[in-house]
């Protein structure tokens, strides 16, 4: 007998995706990271995440 119908789907698929590193300095000078498997929770707090500069320096998570 198969029970798989009696679950929801949505329980064992998660959203994942692939989001890389970027980083970009105060010339406009940009460098890419290694991209880097996301699913669920992780990859929508690197969605979510705000793009932080420190002397100069910004870096933000670029998802697709």
């Amino acid at each position: 007998m198969f029970t798989l119908g009696l679950l929801p789907a949505c329980d064992f698929i998660e959203e994942c995706g692939t989001c890389e590193l970027v980083t970009e300095d105060a010339n406009g000078d940009v460098t890419y990271g290694t991209p880097l498997p996301f699913c669920g929770d992780q990859l929508q707090e690197k969605k979510d995440q705000s793009p932080v500069t420190v002397g100069g320096i910004t870096t933000y998570w670029n998802c697709y």
